[in-house]
């Protein structure tokens, strides 16, 4: 467990609707600046659409997101986007793109968000896949690789801008025990070399165990806990 510090992320009083039902009804609470936050909940609770919300994908119907202080809800579409560049998101089913391969996967938000060259892409690709252990498989296609490993390239493409924050959803769902072992040591590992902010949604109880610094209960779109 690490120490609490300043907080990154403030949520006040959060109310997200789809039509007239309610998903998400006055949800509250700060994550600190480089810990890991975890959202817990059963199927239903609200966690994909918190989660959904906070990245910018879904706009609240009330209430308030603060990132270091900045109100992310009030922005314009333009100072939103620039927001988002630093936040990274690893999606469930990894959101690959098919045709690609490694190294273009994951040079694909530097080449889209950067005046960098070629080159230096390149190298940080190759970096970053080393980083998640998927170095020797910059040229494989998604189809090539086992479950983990796209899980891992997943996280290797929410790192290429090198973000503040990363945010997970369910990035064990789906792996054998062992592999989704890896993986919340990788995500582990991630949050103490970089000291980044992470945010993951999951109901896998061993990766609580095994990752949380903070755990968010949710139940019927509210917090139950927080501890």
């Amino acid at each position: 467990m690490m120490a609490k510090s300043d907080p990154f992320v403030v949520v006040e009083d959060l109310v997200v609707r789809y039509g007239d039902r309610t998903v998400l009804d006055g949800v509250s609470f700060d994550v600190c600046q480089g810990e890991i936050f975890v959202i817990l909940g059963g199927s239903g609770s609200g966690k994909t659409t918190l989660l959904r919300t906070l990245v910018g994908l879904k706009r609240p119907a009330a209430g308030r997101i603060l990132f270091h202080g900045e109100d992310f809800t009030a922005m314009s579409d333009n100072e939103r986007i620039e927001l988002r560049k630093k936040m990274g998101m690893s999606f469930q089913g990894s959101a690959l793109l098919k045709s690609l391969s490694l190294t273009d996967n994951v040079a694909l938000p530097l080449r889209e968000h950067t005046a960098l060259e070629e080159s230096t892409i390149d190298i940080m690709t190759r970096i970053k896949l080393e980083l998640v252990g998927l170095g020797g498989f910059e040229n494989y296609l998604p189809a090539e690789l086992s479950g983990g490993m796209k899980k891992r390239a997943g996280i290797a493409r929410a790192m290429a801008m090198d973000p503040e924050i990363i945010f997970y959803d369910e990035p064990s769902a789906g792996l054998d025990p062992i592999v989704a072992a890896g993986i919340d040591t990788l995500i582990r590992k991630m949050q103490e070399t970089f000291k980044l902010t992470s945010v993951v949604v999951t109901h896998e109880m061993e990766s609580v165990k095994l990752i949380a610094d903070t755990v968010c209960m949710l139940k019927g779109g509210r917090v139950v806990g927080i501890g």
